[in-house]
């Protein structure tokens, strides 16, 4: 689903020097598109964006291939914008010979906003319906070729709809092939099938109440009965997981409303009962209490959700079922917009009254929690308004605001000494009424309870199970197969992670489908409790609690100790991938780059000293770490590498130089499989695309962090291409040539440079970085190409038309 050329035109407006790189990275993986929205976008805006920024991208990507296609590549640009009606100036200083590569930046930027202008300035009703008839018209060309290959006059849809056409049945017909059919009066193929209809999703969940009148009707004993659920559901119990935890929620609300209705003034908060932030760094100045529930609740309760909820399956990596190390912020999650709204009604009560700030009134409390009481509306399970309207006369009827003062030392320099002056700081207020709001409050949740609450939940679990059914049989009539557990776990994480501890097993139990493979039960890694290994992570990196005086007076050490505590909450979902994966995560699987690293290294300085702590928390064996430093390498001069000779590198991150002569270059590099192709074409680095898995092309050079190369990259090319805008008839010859220079630890190891070249030449391999047993090698390469970028493409694999 790729958002990024939709919103392409906006960041060129806002963000001009960063708009191609984050329209390339906003995009999204998603197993189904199934909502207005994201066909509107897949079918409809995509198609027309691709066509009008197509220019913008093409000469942001940089000249791939020949002269001639380029040329090729222009016209069809050109004969693109003509279809949609759009003047033939627009392209004036884009098209191919028009000296695009003399503009600046500054020139190149006014002349993508000048194309902006145009394209707003048209009729775009009309745009829009040409580019309308130019998608169906493909549609109608791509039916004609197969109907006459078919020789019957008409074709199958499989034949028919291509990447490229399944969007324009979907924009414009509904995704309704039959409808395709009627549009172009053709008859169906004889050998079509069209799925019009999926199989009404069955859940086996709630069968061990029926147990009694099972046994009746058929004469059996009531035990056997329960013996056969038992083996059916592959436990001990009759009893289903999702059985279980739901009577498991219904015993947790009790516990939870009779906390909330003893509540009364001089009590702390109950602010942390529900299980939200899991670190804070201003004590419980506001009336936070992290995990009040531990105080408040049952301990028969507490260890329920424990049991209940303290596994989960990561989707990225179903093959095992991990620990969770917080058990009730997910019972939390299982429970929905119930919990969320009762409770946030009852704190909010309790701040207004009892201070020291509420985030919202009691007559504010409708629009405030509007989100949570339309998702109750939604699934038939409504708060009675009658109570907002009460909550709006008590509020009218509580007492005067009563300052809350806090005691405060100060102390003041006199010229006889130091003089420590005590003195109570009005920081909040609090208003007399608390027991007549909470009684409203309380009144009316055992209400809802009492007419809802079994529906509610038993709609949660039988909501979430369904959708995962359904995705099944989707997935069944598109591909014809089951789908494998990595794929059912897709659309079935969540449900699995709320309902039967992240066994997907028991999921597809539930919805009545055979498993397709048995997930692992790794060992855990986490012996205490979440919030507390949590806490100590942030201690061993350095944390400390925050006085009032340095959360207010010193922003760098604030966010300092913020940014500490972000990743002390990392260290849950490090320690998650640990178990998942068997060994500690590297850096690109944990997600390193998308955190902020406290330390003047940044990532390189922090990550190691994140593992360390993490592993020295755990006991487990802490990864080989940390790139070597100069020092730790012997001295060397720098060795001349003939073609096809190779060396040995270090592990610190290497950097190839090109000096070239007689012709502008440019440099990049290719990440290439164990096959020699690349994985997809953002393994092609270059000027417009600088980084990518490890590797950075920077002007003349490319820089490879060996350590943080993906494990499917296998060797990484060094390629050197003449600017062929900028000198259309050079080559590389004896008069034009280049030189390699590997470095290491700011050490020249290597060089290389070939003899010259003499067939027409104008791109060149330079130099592969590649892996060996294990570590890495350098090779002096020195392969030309005459069929230009083009031809390297091919036998990379790389798309030379995206």
């Amino acid at each position: 689903m790729k958002a990024g050329v939709v919103n392409l035109p906006h960041l060129m407006r806002r963000r001009a020097a960063h708009a191609m790189t984050v329209a390339a990275d906003d995009t999204a993986r998603i197993s189904a598109v199934d909502s207005a929205d994201q066909v509107l976008l897949w079918a409809l805006l995509n198609p027309l964006f691709e066509t009008v920024m197509e220019p913008v991208r093409v000469r942001a990507a940089g000249p791939i291939g020949s002269v001639k296609e380029q040329r090729q590549l222009w016209d069809g640009i050109e004969s693109r914008f003509a279809r949609l009606g759009l003047a033939p100036d627009v392209l004036e200083r884009f098209r191919f010979g028009a000296g695009w590569h003399r503009l600046d930046r500054g020139a190149q930027h006014r002349a993508r906003l000048d194309l902006l202008d145009s394209l707003a300035a048209d009729d775009l009703s009309q745009l829009v319906a040409r580019h309308r008839m130019t998608q169906v018209q493909s549609l109608m060309e791509g039916f004609a070729k197969k109907a006459k290959s078919a020789k019957i006059g008409t074709a199958l849809a499989r034949r028919v709809l291509t990447r490229t056409l399944q969007p324009v049945v979907s924009g414009y017909f509904s995704g309704d092939w039959l409808s395709v059919l009627d549009y172009l009066q053709a008859p169906p193929h004889p050998d079509e099938e069209v799925i019009t209809t999926l199989p009404e999703p069955r859940l086996y969940v709630g069968m061990s109440s029926q147990a009694a009148t099972t046994a009746a009707e058929s004469g059996l004993a009531e035990e056997e009965i329960h013996a056969v659920l038992a083996a059916f559901l592959g436990g001990l119990s009759s009893l289903s997981p999702v059985e279980e935890r739901s009577d498991a929620l219904r015993e947790w609300w009790a516990a939870f409303d009779q906390a909330h209705s003893v509540q009364a003034p001089g009590m702390r908060s109950l602010w942390g009962l529900v299980d939200e932030e899991l670190m804070t760094l201003s004590g419980n100045d506001r009336g936070f209490t992290p995990q009040l529930y531990r105080d408040i609740l049952p301990a028969a309760v507490n260890e329920r959700v424990g049991r209940l909820w303290d596994t989960m399956t990561l989707q990225r990596h179903s093959r095992s079922i991990v620990g969770n190390p917080r058990p009730h912020h997910l019972m939390t999650d299982a429970f929905g917009p119930a919990v969320e709204f009762w409770h946030g009604v009852a704190l909010t009560a309790w701040f207004v009254c009892e201070g020291p700030a509420s985030r919202t009134s009691l007559s504010g409390v409708t629009d405030y929690y509007r989100h949570s009481l339309a998702a109750l509306q939604t699934v038939g399970c409504p708060v009675d308004p009658a109570l907002f309207e009460e909550l709006r006369t008590a509020e009218q009827h509580l007492g005067a605001e009563e300052t809350i003062t806090r005691d405060e030392v100060f102390s003041v320099g006199t010229p006889l000494g130091d003089v420590t002056v005590p003195a109570g700081i009005g920081y909040s207020t609090r208003r007399e009424g608390f027991e007549r709001v909470r009684d409203i409050v309380t009144r009316h949740r055992r209400a809802w309870a009492e007419k809802h609450l079994a529906n509610y939940l038993q709609q949660r679990w039988r909501a979430e199970l369904e959708d995962v059914a359904r995705a099944h049989h989707r997935f069944v009539a598109a591909k014809g197969r089951p789908p494998t557990l990595i794929q059912f776990a897709q659309f079935a994480t969540t449900a699995a992670n709320r309902w039967t501890g992240g066994d997907l097993g028991s999921v597809y139990t539930a919805i009545g489908e055979p498993a397709t493979a048995e997930q692992q039960r790794p060992t855990r890694l986490l012996s205490c409790d979440g919030y507390d290994f949590a806490h100590r992570v942030y201690e061993a990196l350095g944390g400390k609690s925050l006085d009032h005086d340095t959360w207010m007076n010193d922003p760098d050490e604030s966010r300092r100790q913020w940014q500490l505590s972000r990743l002390a909450t990392e260290s849950l979902r490090y320690l998650q991938l640990h178990e998942a994966l068997g060994e500690p995560p590297t850096a690109k699987q944990f997600g390193a780059q998308r955190m902020t690293w406290p330390w003047p290294g940044e990532e390189s300085e922090g990550w190691p000293v994140f593992q360390s702590a993490i592993s020295a928390l755990t006991d487990s064996t802490p990864p080989v770490a940390a790139d070597q430093t100069a020092c730790d390498l012997p001295a060397v001069t720098a060795e001349h590498l003939a073609k096809g000779g190779n060396a040995p590198l270090q592990t610190a991150p290497v950097t190839v130089r090109i000096i070239a002569t007689g012709a502008p270059v440019a440099v990049s590099a290719v990440l290439l499989t164990a096959n020699g192709k690349v994985r997809n074409d953002n393994d092609l680095v270059f000027y417009n695309h600088p980084h990518q898995g490890g590797v950075r092309a920077d002007g003349g050079t490319v820089t490879a962090v060996l350590g943080s190369v993906p494990d499917a990259v296998r060797s990484i090319a060094v390629v050197v291409s003449i600017d062929l805008e900028a000198r259309p008839t050079a080559v590389f010859d004896e008069h034009t040539s280049w030189r390699a220079e590997v470095n290491q630890l700011s050490r020249n190891l290597l060089t290389f440079e070939p003899e010259p070249f003499a067939s027409g030449e104008t791109v060149t391999v330079a130099m592969e970085l590649y892996r060996h047993s294990d570590g890495s090698k350098a090779r002096a390469v020195g392969q030309g190409y005459n069929t230009g970028l083009a031809g390297l493409a091919t036998d990379y694999g790389i798309d030379v038309e995206s």
